[in-house]
């Protein structure tokens, strides 16, 4: 039996389990490992796959079993007289109706995944994939916990019967209290439950102005999200960044947060380079951990593994909330490390004040109490490029963006969108980009 409650799996489970595929374990070593049962790690496995991975992809190959007979020419009516089968791009999966997937046998047994398998090396097999990414699959789990509380628990003619019973006492001045404490017995579900429902505007024929007291009681107060769990810092404190050598601190990049005012959940992540000012900045959709490690996956895919670790092998930032899980921002998308993240003191913002005095001239462009809204990531790359094209009498007269230029790839710079502006033509005003609906 699992030692976990309902045998639920957690995103460091996934984590474990992802790595489990990698390196060949079995699915008992894994269920020993977390606790739970054998066919719990079979069933994750199964039912979290996907057909892809932000680095394991299937796209460009032809996956059809009737690929060796087929003889179907120019699909994608461009005058190509090459057989659609040959296709390098792979189009004819997507726009041939007589397309028929050629299945793996392989998936049928543990582990059901691609992840490990060695001929999807080079050009490929010839069946669809099947990946496990822990990531992926854990907000497919979320995203199934949210759904199976949507909607109502309860059968239609329950309802009907319980309103058809409720609605005339009620208009008679009686109210829940005093119905339930006679009814209960009739009726299948708690009163509290019935608030819910005529709340949501599941009830026919009674909304939530005909309960008594509903139209003096303000609304109660949504409690506060759990807060994330905290992790052991040892080794990771401001004293422990202050033991680096030098050039090791002067290297290091600030990572921060600007948060939006009320009404929107973005928020921008900012990265500044220690020695030369150059200010990386990137949206969020939300303030979350989950969001700064897509984000920092970003930055790796377009530089890669390599030229990530030589740039941000160490990383300075506060205990918010969205910085907090330092193994899951220092994990590549290759599931190795590829930075450490060392944490400022609480209270104690003035340890990376490059990073909050390069925010004031943000906050030219975006004064607080903007709402991000309608911020696009267009409209961010603008403001970064004014920001860094800004000259500095502590640059010697230079803008952070013609120091970064030297030493940044292009890969980099161009993939965020960003630009040197003549020195003439910068603005840091509210009025250079436009929020409004």
């Amino acid at each position: 039996m699992p030692d976990k409650p309902n045998g639920k799996m957690n995103f460091r489970d996934r984590c474990f389990i992802e790595d489990g595929v990698k390196v060949g374990l079995s699915a008992r070593e894994m269920a020993e490992h977390l606790g739970v049962a054998k066919s719990t790690v079979c069933n994750e496995l199964k039912r979290n796959r996907g057909p892809e991975t932000p680095m394991l992809t299937q796209r460009g190959r032809n996956v059809c079993s009737k690929k060796d007979s087929c003889m179907v020419l120019d699909l994608c009516k461009k005058g190509c007289m090459t057989p659609c089968y040959k296709c390098k791009k792979g189009l004819c999966n997507q726009i041939c109706s007589e397309f028929e997937a050629s299945n793996c046998p392989k998936l049928e047994r543990f582990p059901y995944v691609c992840n490990a398998c060695h001929e999807r090396l080079g050009w490929g097999c010839g069946h669809p994939y099947s990946f496990y990414n822990a990531r992926i699959a854990d907000e497919k789990a979320a995203k199934r916990r949210s759904d199976s509380r949507k909607g109502i628990d309860c059968a239609p003619e329950d309802l009907d019967r319980v309103v058809k019973l409720v609605k005339p006492l009620m208009k008679k001045g009686q109210s829940l209290d005093h119905i339930w404490a006679r009814h209960s017995d009739e009726i299948p579900f708690s009163k509290r439950t019935f608030y819910r429902y005529i709340t949501k505007g599941v009830v026919n024929d009674i909304i939530p102005l005909d309960l008594p007291f509903k139209v003096r009681r303000k609304p109660n107060r949504k409690k506060g999200q759990p807060q994330p769990p905290r992790h052991e810092m040892k080794g990771r404190t401001y004293l422990d960044f202050l033991d680096l050598s030098l050039e090791e601190q002067m290297s290091a990049v600030e990572m921060d947060c600007v948060v939006s005012a009320r009404g929107s959940d973005k928020a921008i992540l900012t990265l500044l380079f220690r020695r030369f000012h150059f200010q990386l900045m990137l949206l969020l959709d939300e303030k979350t951990q989950e969001q700064v490690a897509h984000a920092l996956d970003l930055i790796e895919g377009l530089i890669g593994l390599d030229c990530f670790k030589a740039l941000f092998r160490v990383v300075l930032t506060d205990r918010g909330s969205e910085f907090l899980d330092f193994e899951l921002l220092e994990r590549g998308l290759g599931g190795g490390k590829r930075c450490k993240i060392y944490y400022c003191d609480p209270m104690k913002s003035g340890q990376k004040g490059a990073c909050e005095k390069n925010h004031v001239e943000l906050r030219k462009i975006l004064p607080k109490g903007t709402s991000f809204k309608n911020l696009t990531r267009r409209d961010l790359a603008v403001a970064c490029s004014h920001v860094n094209s800004y000259k500095r009498p502590a640059l010697g007269g230079a803008s952070p963006f013609q120091l970064a230029a030297q030493v940044l790839p292009e890969a980099l710079i161009e993939g965020l969108g960003l630009e040197l502006i003549p020195a003439d033509e910068v603005m840091l005003k509210p009025s250079l980009i436009s929020l409004h609906d």
